[in-house]
């Protein structure tokens, strides 16, 4: 393996997604996956483009193959199909734990030109001088002081990069001008103890060496991109373009995490939720491609990074079940007939029409198909109340319902408002203790699409068996 490009991908725009298979992907994660995927299909259009997928996995004691395995998909049931990969059996490794000979070969490089140095420190002094920074209200970051040893190699715990002494700049396509001055950063490590390398170094390698020519990712690591950039200039290596997203909040404004409100994309799918719906308030978080839900085709015509926006964004999961109610509509109700059909097939003894007009008016309360499948219940099996009262109306309700024609939700509904004016009735003391003998329920649909739901028999039946 030699520690140049693989091949040349002159005019085409190349994105990563580069995940670590330390744990499950989440909002954040999925969002990065799809913006960089989003540029790369939208530039294929034109010139070519191609998104890649790159496991970060140097490490050891967290990463897990489960944990990659769940990554490819989840990101495949989002649609974010990655053009190369480690699981395409390319000739080209693209899990980091397999490509060290190319970093090893670069460390090397660096160390001709005299840009790394071997660091003897021990991990108690590092945390001691880390805590004497932060008492003294300073940001923590190495001193040096294996920079100014003499140079040896034998026992080293890491190699660290020597930053020159000048501010470091790059472009952000997103945020402009980033300029850190002199001094605002520590010499950090290239290599471990154990030989493996560390994120910032890794991947400025593999960025290079796969010809990658933007990268989008969240803002936390801007200071990170510092750091790289310095590794591009001292390699002689152009940087790709670099856009820094913002960082997706919690409701309360926090960072999210397991305890404030990041979910995994996973539990999205078990719950039932659409990958279009998910794809769709995705792409809302600091970029806003429009009201209506677009396919990834759609989307990638339209995204620019010159449109995402510097704000940070709220995970709002009211917005993740309004993207789905709309992707719901968007496939009809035979979608969510033929999702009741896979549930229960017992639903197949009813009418199919109301029975979809009923699923369409319940799926605004009830998004997703467990959840409609469980709204819908009362079809099959009546939620029995034992303190419900036999009103004494009932026996004519029943005779005056037996024979209409057609059975459909607008003659129901008629025979119910006729039936509630000629006795004087008001709304409440009629519908309500009508709705529980028929469904159990204290509320729901309005009771004629559920009763046209129902069926004249299962109607008769209930009406009749009610105590």
């Amino acid at each position: 393996m030699r520690a140049t490009p693989l091949r040349e991908y002159a005019g085409h725009v190349r994105t990563r997604f580069a995940p670590s298979p330390t744990g499950e992907l989440h909002i954040g994660g999925a969002r990065t996956a799809l913006f960089n995927f989003l540029l790369a299909r939208g530039a294929a259009k034109a010139q070519g483009g191609c998104f890649v997928l790159r496991v970060d996995d140097t490490d050891r004691e967290r990463s897990r193959p489960e944990f990659e395995r769940q990554l490819m998909e989840d990101l495949r049931w989002l649609g974010l199909d990655w053009d190369e990969g480690p699981d395409m059996g390319l000739p080209v490794p693209y899990r980091q734990s397999e490509r060290v000979p190319l970093y090893e070969e670069i460390l090397r490089l660096l160390r001709e030109r005299g840009a790394a140095y071997p660091c003897f420190c021990s991990q108690s002094r590092l945390e001691a001088l880390r805590k004497e920074q932060l008492a003294r209200g300073e940001p923590p970051r190495y001193d040096g002081l294996c920079r100014r040893l003499q140079p040896k190699e034998a026992g080293a715990a890491c190699w660290r990069f020597a930053l020159p002494d000048a501010p470091v700049s790059f472009h952000d396509s997103v945020r402009g001008e980033m300029v850190f001055a002199p001094g605002s950063m520590g010499d950090f490590v290239l290599t471990r103890s154990d030989g493996l390398p560390t994120y910032l170094f890794a991947s400025v390698a593999d960025d290079h060496l796969m010809g990658i020519t933007h990268i989008i990712r969240g803002d936390e690591h801007i200071p990170n991109t510092a750091r790289q950039q310095v590794l591009f200039d001292a390699l002689g290596w152009a940087a790709p373009v670099y856009a820094h997203i913002p960082m997706i909040l919690s409701p309360d404004r926090r960072k999210l995490s397991k305890r404030a409100g990041s979910t995994p994309i996973r539990r999205y799918r078990e719950e039932g939720y659409l990958p279009e719906a998910l794809s769709a308030y995705l792409s809302t978080l600091s970029w806003n491609p429009g009201a209506s839900l677009l396919s990834l085709d759609e989307m990638a015509s339209a995204f620019s990074l010159t449109h995402v926006s510097t704000s940070s964004p709220t995970h709002d999961e009211a917005r993740v079940r309004y993207w789905q109610k709309e992707a719901l509509r968007k496939k009809g109700p035979e979608f969510l007939l033929n999702e009741l059909l896979k549930s229960d097939p017992r639903f197949s003894a009813f009418n199919a029409e109301a029975l979809g007009r009923l699923a369409v008016d319940l799926s605004e309360e009830n998004p997703t198909p467990p959840l409609l499948r469980k709204a819908m219940g009362f079809l099959i099996v009546l939620i029995e109340r034992p303190e419900a009262e036999r009103p004494a109306w009932l026996l004519e309700l029943k005779t005056a319902l037996h024979s209409i024609e057609p059975w459909d939700e607008d003659v129901i509904n008629l025979t119910l408002r006729a039936f509630l004016k000629e006795r004087g009735m008001k709304g409440k003391e009629f519908f309500h203790p009508l709705r529980r003998i028929l469904t159990g329920l204290e509320s729901g649909a309005a009771l004629a699409l559920v009763m046209s739901a129902l069926g004249r028999d299962k109607v008769m039946e209930r009406l009749g068996s009610a105590k």
